[in-house]
């Protein structure tokens, strides 16, 4: 499977470079996140995360990069997550708890690198509604002592149903993650789900709310989910802002999480 996976990316890569020179746009997109909880520890843990990602999409297929630079003061190694679902334009929720690690103090750097491609099926039957196929890995360039990463290569493939309309939209995104040796934890495959709907209050103006829930990656923790809310508003026709705050409803996830961002996406190609 993981082999299948990285031959997907490769080859679907592949696809969107051929394109490039006419139909491609690309999407810059960097802001923050803050968030702190216990995650069932004595003390809390507080995270600060700074993300950069890039994404490249044509008709059918995008190519997308992410990493953040972290700082995390609190004795739980907790490192980011980027799994995103749906077309709206809020904040994507949810985070990884590993086991309590010795840190004093803060610890900061960079986290993991997280690769993905998606093939985009759009108006299915000539109706509203979309498919996507992502796959995805996540490379361990985090420091895992430090516990800014997850020391492992892991692997997702996923899919998600949605309706984007005028109005506003929906989704359900199933994932299968498949994870990586760990030369101390024991670490388990497992399902992640994200609901999501948004409404378009305005031209430029957006709201919308998410769900979020995920296997543990290990067998004697609880599983993290959370529900939060989001807004975004498009400033230009290149640059759009967004924010987003979420709860945590198990002790694996944090209690609060809050965060911004901001995006520039090249203008569209012109047509001769």
């Amino acid at each position: 499977m993981r082999r299948i996976l990285v031959a997907a990316i490769a080859a679907a890569a592949s696809v969107l470079s051929a394109h490039a020179h006419a139909e491609t746009r690309v999407t810059v997109t960097t802001g923050f996140d803050v968030s702190s909880g216990d995650y069932g520890q004595p003390m809390d843990t507080e995270v600060v995360a700074v993300p950069f990602t890039v994404r490249f999409t044509n008709e059918e297929w995008s190519a997308r990069a992410s990493i953040s630079h972290l700082e995390i003061t609190g004795p739980a190694g907790v490192v980011s997550s980027d799994e995103e679902g749906g077309e709206g334009d809020g904040g994507a929720t949810g985070g990884n708890v590993g086991a309590p690690i010795m840190r004093a103090g803060t610890e900061t750097g960079f986290g993991d690198l997280s690769l993905s491609v998606t093939r985009s099926f759009r108006r299915l039957g000539g109706s509203r509604a979309y498919f996507d196929a992502t796959a995805r890995v996540r490379l361990p360039t985090g420091d895992e002592e430090k516990g800014l990463g997850v020391g492992a290569t892991d692997y997702s493939l996923g899919g998600e149903l949605g309706v984007s309309a005028r109005e506003g939209g929906s989704y359900v995104a199933v994932t299968r993650r498949f994870l990586g040796d760990h030369a101390h934890l024991q670490r388990r495959d497992g399902w992640q789900v994200n609901l999501g709907a948004w409404r378009h209050i305005s031209r430029k103006a957006t709201v919308g709310t998410s769900f979020y829930w995920r296997q543990a990656s290990l067998e004697h923790l609880q599983n993290p989910a959370e529900i939060g809310v989001n807004a975004s508003y498009r400033l230009t026709r290149t640059v759009r802002v967004s924010a987003h705050v979420s709860a945590g409803i198990t002790d694996a996830s944090p209690n609060l999480s809050s965060g911004m961002r901001i995006s520039w996406r090249s203008p569209a190609p012109r047509r001769d």
